[in-house]
C-alpha cells in the first residue's frame, strides 16, 4: 500500500479580489490600521476600484435605509420693524410638508435673536437660546412632546453675580442617560468712565468697588468651562480642562454624546459628553487653494467639506479616529459645479444640501453622485437644522 502523502495547503495568501472584498466592509478605523500589512493595501487609498467599493459597500449601503422620522428644521428670519424668527419643519420625499412649530415658553412671547445650538437634534431634543442685551435664556425642548426645561443660571464666587454666558455645545450622556451643555463661563463686563460693571440676576448692572485710574488694567477671574446636567438641574466647572472655546461663526456640529467645532488653530476640537473629555485633531492637509472648511455629520460620522477659491468643487474627508490627522480619508470630490453656491451642515440619509445661486436648496446623493431640486427657497432661512422625532418623555424636564 503506498504511503500516503500529506500536502500542506498555504493559507498565507489570500487573493487580492476576496481581501479587498473584505476590506471594503471595515469601518475607516480599521481600514487604516490594516494599511501596514502589505504595500498593496498600503495604496488602498490610490486604488480607485477599491475606493468605489468602500463608498458602496460601507459608507452608503450602510446607511440607505431611510428614516420616517427625519426632517429638516428651518429657521427663517424676516425684519418687520423688528427681528421675528420662525421654525417650521420641511419633510416628504421632496420636504414639501411644511408645518409651522410654536416656539417654546418663553420664547413664544419673544420670537426675536433664537438660535438652535448645533446642526442635528440629541435624540428629540435641541439645545435653543436667546440672547437679548446682557440677559441669555437657554432651554432644551423635544417639539415632538412639547417638553421643554428652562436651564438655571449659573452663580459664580461673588455674591449675587450671574454668569449669562452662551452654550456652547449640547449632547447626551449615554453612560448616566443625561442631557448635558456647556459652556465657557465668563463675567460679562460694560466699561462705563472709571467703573466696572458686572451683570447680576436682580438688577441690569452691579457696580464693583473696584476704582481705578485711567489706562490701569482690572484683573477679572479667567474664564472656566462648566457643564450643566439635566439629571440634577445644574451647573458645576470642568476640573482640569484647558481647551478655547469655538472661534465665532464655528462651524459646530453634535452627534448625541460628541460635539465637534473649529478652534484657532487649523483643527477641530470635539468634547465627549459621556467622559467628559476633550480631543483635539488636526485637519487634513490639503491645497494652499483651499477657502474654507465646513464641518458635518455624514452617516454617523464626522466629515469636513473643503471648498476651493473657486468654489466649483468640494471635496468630503471623513474621520476615522479623533486624535489622529492620518485618519482623515478623502472619500468624494463634488464638482465641477457651476449654478451651486455653498453646501451647508445639514445631512440626511445619504443626501448634501446645497444652496444654488438663486436662492434654491438643492440636495447632492452620495450614491448617484447627482444633484436635485427640492424647490425650496432659503433666501430667508437663517438656520437648517436635522431633526429626527422621539416621542417618547425625557425625564427632568418640565418641572
Amino acid at each position: 500500500m503506498p504511503a500516503s502523502t500529506n500536502k500542506k495547503v498555504s493559507n498565507s495568501h489570500i487573493h487580492d479580489d476576496i481581501a479587498f472584498s473584505i476590506l471594503s466592509k471595515l469601518p475607516l478605523k480599521s481600514l487604516k490600521r490594516f494599511t501596514c500589512v502589505k504595500k498593496s493595501w498600503f495604496l488602498l487609498f490610490q486604488n480607485p476600484i477599491f475606493m468605489n467599493m468602500f463608498r458602496n459597500d460601507f459608507f452608503i449601503s450602510k446607511h440607505d435605509k431611510d428614516d420616517i422620522s427625519t426632517c429638516l428644521l428651518f429657521k427663517e428670519r424676516t425684519i418687520n420693524f423688528q427681528y421675528h424668527d420662525t421654525l417650521y419643519t420641511h419633510s416628504g420625499e421632496k420636504f414639501e410638508d411644511k408645518v409651522r412649530l410654536e416656539w417654546p415658553p418663553p420664547f413664544n412671547l419673544d420670537d426675536s435673536f433664537i438660535e438652535i445650538l448645533g446642526c442635528t437634534s440629541v435624540k428629540g431634543v435641541l439645545c435653543t437660546y436667546q440672547k437679548i442685551g446682557n440677559d441669555t435664556t437657554t432651554v432644551l425642548w423635544n417639539p415632538a412632546t412639547g417638553e421643554f426645561k428652562i436651564i438655571p443660571p449659573s452663580l459664580q464666587p461673588y455674591d449675587n453675580i450671574e454668569c449669562n454666558s452662551l452654550p456652547v455645545a449640547f449632547g447626551y450622556d449615554n453612560v448616566r442617560d443625561d442631557y448635558k451643555v456647556i459652556r465657557n463661563a465668563r463675567y460679562p463686563i460694560e466699561f462705563e468712565g472709571n467703573w466696572v460693571y458686572v451683570h447680576k440676576k436682580e438688577s441690569s448692572f452691579r457696580k464693583l468697588d473696584l476704582m481705578m485710574d485711567e489706562g490701569q488694567q482690572v484683573e477679572m477671574c479667567d474664564p472656566d468651562w462648566e457643564i450643566y446636567s439635566l439629571r440634577n438641574n445644574s451647573w458645576r466647572k470642568l476640573d482640569g480642562v484647558d481647551m478655547p472655546p469655538p472661534w465665532p461663526c464655528s462651524s459646530l456640529v453634535n452627534l448625541n454624546e460628541w460635539c465637534h467645532w473649529f478652534g484657532f488653530e487649523s483643527e477641530m476640537l470635539s468634547f465627549d459628553f459621556s467622559n467628559e473629555k476633550f480631543f483635539a485633531t488636526a485637519l487634513p492637509s490639503d491645497s494652499d487653494e483651499m477657502y474654507e472648511w465646513i464641518l458635518l455629520i455624514l452617516n454617523d460620522s464626522v466629515a469636513s467639506i473643503c471648498i476651493y477659491d473657486d468654489m466649483n468643487s468640494f471635496h468630503i474627508w471623513i474621520l476615522g479616529e479623533l486624535g489622529v490627522k492620518e485618519s482623515w480619508t478623502k472619500l468624494f470630490i463634488v464638482g465641477p459645479l457651476t449654478c451651486v453656491s455653498h453646501p451647508i451642515k445639514a445631512a440626511k440619509k445619504n443626501d448634501i444640501f446645497f444652496v444654488k445661486k438663486n436662492g434654491d436648496l438643492a440636495q447632492f446623493n452620495l450614491s448617484t453622485q447627482r444633484f436635485a431640486e427640492i424647490g425650496v427657497s432659503v433666501l430667508y432661512v437663517h438656520q437648517i437644522v436635522t431633526y429626527k422625532e422621539n416621542f417618547l418623555s425625557i425625564e427632568g424636564m418640565n418641572n
